[in-house]
């Protein structure tokens, strides 16, 4: 019984965006997966978590994505435990590609134990948290998800959670939300001129490389979302910017910073920001 879990994966051609890559949220969804087949491996399935009246909650995830993958290429994830304290763990996970080995991605995700009947964290018991400790396990540099006040030149749209946003608990699936951000990015492209079929036409497309997201209270069917975005660094070739997510009366559901870079279609390489959005950008 190891520790250290790995689970192999095909990339799937609904998994892929618009660059002939998989998407960012779909990361996500390997991680959850990946971490589902983990718990069952050591004996801690999902209906054991239920019998336990236990779940686990999602905090903060943060990923960076080093390489791409495409369509039909096969890799390895590999998810370990870092460290418990109390309610609350923090682990580390790795993808790597089978041909080849490169690595694609690491990441660190931050979970609290959570009592199904109150909805409050509760401690987790220790002969539970054995089977995931590690002696010195391989951590990865990482930062908890800064305080960034909001903008007032920020671009914002309307959401609408759909029923296809739900997962299993009944609020948005944690990919979702960066899906959510990837969109208003998008969003305000469009509202500065450029919109994917003009990308297309300059052979261009956006890349995400970072994707670090905090979850700060669940959203659920029929909720009227208020998301907004504005720029916290632009480079000649990319930028990071800010998204927010709240409902109308204010409440926070989720924040995420995402680090981009814009890329040539064809080849994948880094091209330089038009200099009308650029100028766009920083207004």
């Amino acid at each position: 019984m190891s520790k250290i879990y790995t689970r192999s994966f095909r990339v799937r051609w609904s998994e892929m965006d618009v660059t002939g890559q998989v998407s960012p949220a779909n990361y996500l969804r390997y991680l959850v997966e990946t971490a589902y087949d983990w718990g069952d491996a050591l004996g801690l399935n999902s209906n054991d978590y239920e019998k336990l009246g236990l779940f686990w909650l999602i905090r903060e995830t943060e990923i960076n994505l080093l390489k791409p993958l495409r369509h039909n290429e096969r890799f390895d994830f590999t998810i370990w435990m870092v460290n418990w304290q109390r309610v609350r763990g923090t682990r580390c996970f790795e993808i790597i590609k089978q041909d080849g080995g490169e690595i694609i991605a690491q990441g660190t995700q931050h979970i609290v134990s959570m009592d199904r009947a109150s909805l409050r964290p509760t401690n987790m018991a220790e002969e539970i948290l054995e089977n995931f400790r590690l002696e010195n396990p391989r951590a990865f540099p990482y930062t908890r998800f800064p305080k960034i006040s909001p903008a007032p030149n920020a671009f914002k749209v309307k959401r609408q959670v759909e029923w296809q946003d739900l997962d299993a608990q009944e609020h948005v699936n944690n990919a979702i939300f960066v899906t959510y951000a990837e969109e208003i990015a998008a969003q305000e492209l469009l509202a500065c001129g450029w919109s994917p079929a003009r990308l297309a036409e300059e052979d261009l497309a956006l890349q995400t490389r970072r994707v670090h997201i905090q979850y700060l209270s669940p959203a659920v069917w029929g909720e009227s979302l208020d998301v907004a975005t504005h720029s916290l660094q632009l480079e000649p070739a990319g930028g990071s910017r800010f998204v927010g997510i709240q409902r109308e009366d204010g409440s926070a559901v989720a924040e995420c910073i995402l680090d981009w870079k814009m890329i040539d279609r064809g080849t994948g390489q880094e091209r330089a920001l038009p200099a009308e959005l650029t100028q766009q950008l920083r207004q």
